[in-house]
């Protein structure tokens, strides 16, 4: 009885576990080449220069100088005057006593108390938002450009699909034109027009999917801010140099 109760236990295990493996193969690990990951290191790179970027840097620069200005607040509470007459522009020591030819004084309005440091922590306070806006802008360039890319390559692999189809219909619709206008009659009007539609609905796609890697090129090097050719090469420039 326990012996068959393990037999029982054992098969269900395995079959779970056949399962799994089934379930997991479905599964396929998507892992890019060291060239490929090399690019597109390279482009995130170039992508970080965006323009769009430096505008957070130079809001970043109004923060800290509006806390400077904030923190020089302290230095308007203290005042100075000076006190010139017959008696210190003579030296004279006793009459200095009464009239000193300086006057320095600090006034300390209660309510600055409370507001100069608010206005200092504010300042810095702006500066951190203004930092964090950044790196978010980062992270959503940097999705961008990788996505751009994706769909930049997988229209270019489509594409290398694309072509022995277009060339197989293409010499399906010659041939079957060449038929028909010798007169094979085989080759009906419908035959032909058939091979025509084929051939003519593979160029549509041909053109759609150039029209497709030239919008994707164009905003992937609108976020590098060159040329795809020109960061292929500095790729390629690294991995050389390594």
């Amino acid at each position: 009885m326990k012996k068959g109760l393990l037999f029982i236990i054992g098969l269900a295990f395995c079959i779970s576990v056949q399962a799994q493996k089934k379930e997991s193969s479905l599964y396929i690990p998507l892992t890019d080449s060291p060239e490929v990951t090399q690019l597109k290191a390279v482009l995130v790179e170039l992508a970080m220069q965006n323009p769009a970027l430096k505008v957070y840097d130079n809001k970043a620069k109004i923060a800290r100088y509006q806390q400077n200005k904030a923190t020089a607040g302290w230095l308007n509470m203290l005042q100075a005057s000076g006190n010139l007459n017959e008696y210190t522009l003579k030296n004279n020591s006793n009459n200095a006593t009464f009239f000193p030819r300086y006057n320095f004084s600090l006034t300390v309005p209660i309510g600055s108390l409370i507001s100069i440091p608010n206005d200092v922590k504010i300042a810095k306070t702006e500066k951190k938002v203004i930092m964090n806006m950044k790196e978010e802008e980062q992270l959503k360039i940097k999705a961008d450009v990788l996505n751009a890319y994706e769909l930049y390559a997988a229209n270019k692999k489509m594409m290398e699909l694309e072509v022995p189809l277009l060339e197989d219909v293409y010499n399906h619709y010659k041939q079957t034109e060449e038929k028909f206008s010798a007169g094979d009659k085989e080759v009906s009007v419908e035959t032909l027009n058939i091979a025509y539609r084929s051939y003519n609905e593979e160029m549509v796609r041909k053109v759609m999917l150039e029209r497709d890697i030239r919008q994707a090129k164009i905003e992937l090097e609108r976020l590098i801010g060159i040329s795809f050719e020109e960061a292929v090469l500095q790729s390629q420039a690294r991995t050389f140099n390594k």
